[in-house]
């Protein structure tokens, strides 16, 4: 292993390794594997390729999370307009140097929830991969996460939320039934990778029988478990 890049800052430890023996490279965060490619940038973590083929009938798409920038050149390579938002702007130079992120993909510095708040375009899809580690920042699960969503989204859009945890973990249920709530049908895709599991909330808008959609959780949903 050859040690490409580290960084302990903003309380966050990020390394860049590639494999000598086939030039893969691999993106850990604070321990955790974000992004692993080849050598010409292909992924080769299955949660992305699900990502991916859930989203492959889309050609404009909002990425919230980047790490090496994987899902973002898989989506770019096939023809997407891809943009990708992250509040640590390294990350994108680590993406387009160590990870052969297109430089027709947009990069966003701010943080997730912040832009959704601020901006006024829309996507067609929404692919949501923000982590510290392996858990969902708090500031993500807002009550009103499902009308901020919708707000940048074109009518019909749809939303790949990853958690990196079980089906029937709280995180999981909580997006899923947020998203119901919100006026979208869900359904959950397990994907494991070497023993560990990740689950995407693949969540598609639809109207309501009313014409109106709810588009946040109440207090009690909101702070409490899904069972």
């Amino acid at each position: 292993m050859k040690l490409l890049f580290r960084s302990d800052e903003d309380g966050r430890q990020v390394r860049v390794i590639e494999r000598r023996w086939d030039g893969a490279r691999l993106y850990y965060e604070d321990g955790a594997l974000y992004t692993h490619v080849d050598a010409e940038g292909a992924n080769l973590l299955r949660y992305i390729t699900e990502m991916d083929r859930a989203l492959e009938d889309t050609k404009n798409v909002l990425l919230l999370g980047t790490a090496g920038g994987a899902l973002a050149t898989q989506l770019s390579r096939r023809g997407a307009r891809v943009t990708t938002v992250d509040n640590w702007s390294m990350t994108f130079e680590i993406a387009r140097r160590w990870f052969r992120l297109p430089p027709q993909v947009e990069c966003v510095h701010a943080d997730a929830m912040q832009f959704l708040r601020s901006t006024s375009r829309r996507w067609d899809a929404i692919a949501v991969d923000v982590f510290r580690g392996v858990e969902i920042p708090e500031s993500m699960l807002a009550s009103d996460i499902g009308a901020l969503l919708t707000q940048v989204l074109t009518p019909g859009g749809l939303i790949v939320w990853n958690v990196a945890d079980s089906p029937q973990s709280w995180p999981t249920q909580w997006i899923s039934k947020a998203l119901r709530l919100a006026g979208y049908e869900t359904r959950l895709v397990s994907v494991l990778e070497d023993d560990a599991g990740n689950t995407l909330v693949v969540s598609r808008q639809t109207p309501a029988p009313n014409g109106e959609t709810e588009t946040a959780l109440g207090p009690e949903v909101a702070k409490t478990p899904v069972a």
